[in-house]
């Protein structure tokens, strides 16, 4: 499916977007599509690109966990695209079927109780 914003053409990028690009081409191969998207306004991406540097690459949890987090803040929100990128990163890291499926058995099991007890109004 198409974005309902169009990814910014790399011949129409500015300067600026292009450095960002191509940094981000060294790092992942590639320039994650919302990142073309984003580029419609420098600003946003400059913006992205050093809270990723800082909250991702500076974070101090291992690159495993950091994917599990993501991956289940993905299923969290229903972000088909995320999901899928980060399901290629955990099996990338190595991560098992049944691993996966535990993360998600964990965000029914906690995710049930957090319902359970919003429900019942049950206060710490």
């Amino acid at each position: 499916m198409e974005p309902l914003i169009k990814p910014v053409a790399e011949e129409a990028l500015p300067a600026e977007a292009k450095e960002i690009f191509a940094a981000l081409k060294a790092k992942h191969e590639v320039v994650p599509p919302p990142l073309q998207v984003m580029a419609h306004n420098l600003s946003m991406l400059k913006l992205f690109t050093e809270k990723f540097k800082v909250l991702w690459e500076e974070n101090p949890l291992d690159e495993k966990t950091k994917i599990l987090i993501a991956y289940t803040i993905s299923v969290l929100n229903n972000c088909a695209f995320c999901i899928t990128n980060y399901t290629k990163q955990a099996n990338d890291k190595g991560l098992t079927e049944k691993e996966l499926l535990g993360v998600l058995a964990l965000i029914d099991l906690v995710g049930s109780m957090n319902h359970f007890n919003n429900g019942i109004q049950l206060k710490p």
